[in-house]
């Protein structure tokens, strides 16, 4: 019988953490600030990321916490990464700012090394700066670092569920910067064999069947692309498989969620399985919130004092 990988209590513990720490902040002037910058005029992506915008900023404002939503998609294409840059140098100037998201993915024709290695490393809530993508490669803390945070999500719930990492044999499917590529990182630290599968990748099934733990991050649900989409059932796993679903995207007709994983077929096999609702989005949202109250620490230290103690 399947155990659910539940994010309420991770993503409950993160706020009563964060609304303390929130408090700690104020005693020296500085309230944790959350600016997200949309950018991805795709009306799939846009409607995806506006629903994970307002469910961070909803977090942020009910731990006490500021958040800012801006949205540069209507920009013409020729001009956006000139006024994404010219927002996140206004930004990193402002003292009242303590975390910034640029949500992806960017468009193509927006230069996102550039927004990046603009981006000041100390208000990266999402770890993705060439300084804190440097320190990942060295190694991490999970209970300290400001980590990309649905790979950390997920190692947390490994880690509240007591599921085994070192030497088991992992497949991610897709190597994204915001999830892929940095968790496959952290997966080896860990000592797991890692396969990472993507769209060239000659063969994909038979790397899932033998897989102990498999990890979709694709968000390519056939209902909406018709390009490379990917769906994990049943029939491609084993018996007693951990199984982790990230992907998930948003219609923007009807408003309906679509996922990576056939959450009922695959349930039927897997030992352990995150539900589309109520999994690694609560676990990413919890670590938004630590990722923001650290940043907001790492701004306070410049801003006020280089005394000030914080997680």
């Amino acid at each position: 019988m399947v155990t659910w990988i539940r994010g309420e209590e991770l993503h409950r513990q993160a706020k009563e953490w964060a609304r303390e720490h929130v408090k700690r902040l104020e005693e020296v002037g500085i309230t944790p600030k959350l600016a997200i910058i949309l950018l991805n005029d795709d009306p799939v992506e846009l409607a995806t990321q506006r629903r994970f915008a307002s469910l961070k900023a909803r977090d942020v404002r009910e731990v006490g916490g500021e958040a800012e939503i801006y949205e540069l998609h209507d920009v013409p294409p020729e001009r956006r990464t000139k006024e994404a840059l010219s927002l996140i140098e206004s930004l990193n100037k402002r003292d009242d700012v303590t975390g910034v998201i640029i949500q992806k993915p960017v468009p193509p024709f927006v230069d996102e090394r550039a927004l990046f290695a603009a981006l000041s490393p100390e208000k990266d809530v999402d770890a993705l700066t060439p300084d804190n993508k440097k320190r990942l490669l060295d190694r991490f803390d999970l209970d300290n670092d400001v980590l990309p945070c649905t790979p950390a999500g997920i190692l947390e719930l490994f880690r509240m569920y007591g599921i085994e990492i070192r030497g088991k044999d992992v497949v991610v499917v897709g190597k994204g910067e915001l999830v892929g590529k940095p968790l496959s990182v952290m997966l080896m630290q860990l000592d797991a064999t890692v396969t990472v599968l993507h769209a060239l990748s000659k063969e994909r099934e038979p790397y899932v069947k033998r897989a102990d733990i498999v990890i979709s991050a694709v968000g390519r649900p056939p209902e909406l692309y018709r390009d490379n989409p990917w769906r994990l059932t049943g029939e491609m796993i084993k018996e007693g498989v951990v199984v982790v679903g990230v992907g998930g995207k948003v219609d923007p007709i009807t408003g309906k969620w679509h996922f990576d994983v056939d959450e009922k077929s695959v349930a039927e096999k897997a030992s352990y399985l995150t539900p589309n609702i109520g999994g690694v989005g609560l676990a990413t949202r919890a670590r938004v919130l630590k990722n923001l109250i650290r940043t907001s620490y790492q701004v306070a230290r410049l801003v006020v004092s280089s005394r000030i103690v914080g997680p």
